[in-house]
């Protein structure tokens, strides 16, 4: 016990020690502001509020001049279910005949005669020939001139009325069912130059001469329709018969026949044919 107050005593004098020591010290007249601890929340009026930021809400795109479209209602579906009524079932009758049903009447056309020989068996035997020329309007003639054959083609020249008919097979040769003919007057003149183009033709071929010759140089289709002569120019015969529609001729060796369509008025210059056509 005796210890133990012995060493309370010596607890009592440090501390005496101390407070006397710190009575010792000298004040500061001015306060140390850098030890000074503000109480924000004890001072009134001091104290910080606290702000809920709320997040920048995006743009809204809005077109200009554009209406705005109101929604339809909608529209509540009935609860009620419509029964369809039950019509009787009746025996249909006979159906009713329409006017586009009747019969019409057809007016026959009056038939042709068979046109005579050489042409009657090639035109009853093309119908497209049949329906070009008609029905034939006269007797077969036979017509003096000459011919000349070409690579496409052949010229025949008419001594009655001085005519040269051209007939173009360059259209048929490739699959075609007619081709172009025409008609010119001969207008050549005894001592006019023969070859006036200075044209060198391919061997075997050659350039057509007199009446032949003019219409071929002077008429660039009708060299590109035939081209070259093939063989030499040659007198002979044709024989023509008149149609409704054109005429049929026979060819240069007698065995081929021409079925010319005029496309003009008279004295006819152009138009097309469907030869050359077996007898």
């Amino acid at each position: 016990m005796q210890q133990r107050a012995d060493t309370y005593r010596l607890i009592a004098l440090a501390l005496l020690a101390l407070l006397a020591l710190g009575g010792c010290s000298p004040r500061s007249s001015a306060p140390d502001d850098s030890f000074v601890v503000a109480d924000l929340f004890a001072t009134p009026g001091k104290a910080l509020a606290t702000i809920a930021v709320s997040p920048t809400p995006e743009p809204t795109a809005t077109l200009p001049d554009m209406p705005t479209t109101t929604p339809a209602p909608t529209l509540p579906l009935p609860t009620a279910v419509l029964l369809l009524p039950t019509m009787p079932i009746a025996t249909p009758g006979p159906t009713p005949t329409r006017a586009i049903d009747a019969e019409i009447p057809v007016t026959p056309t009056p038939a042709c005669e068979m046109p005579p020989a050489p042409f009657g068996a090639a035109w009853a035997s093309t119908p497209e020939v049949q329906a070009a020329l008609g029905c034939a309007t006269g007797t077969p003639q036979t017509m003096r001139g000459a011919w000349q054959s070409y690579e496409h083609g052949v010229m025949f020249w008419r001594e009655q009325d001085r005519s040269i008919f051209v007939l173009s097979t360059r259209a048929l040769q490739p699959g075609q069912t007619t081709d172009s003919w025409w008609r010119f007057d001969d207008t050549y003149e005894e001592g006019e130059p023969e070859d006036d183009m200075g044209l060198n033709p391919p061997p075997g071929m050659s350039m057509p001469v007199r009446g032949f010759g003019k219409v071929w140089r002077q008429n660039g289709f009708v060299r590109d329709a035939v081209g070259w002569a093939v063989t030499s120019e040659a007198g002979g015969e044709s024989i023509w018969l008149a149609f409704e529609g054109g005429w049929m001729m026979t060819g240069p060796d007698e065995r081929t026949l021409y079925a010319l369509v005029p496309m003009d008025a008279p004295p006819y210059t152009t138009g097309f044919h469907f030869g050359p056509m077996a007898r």
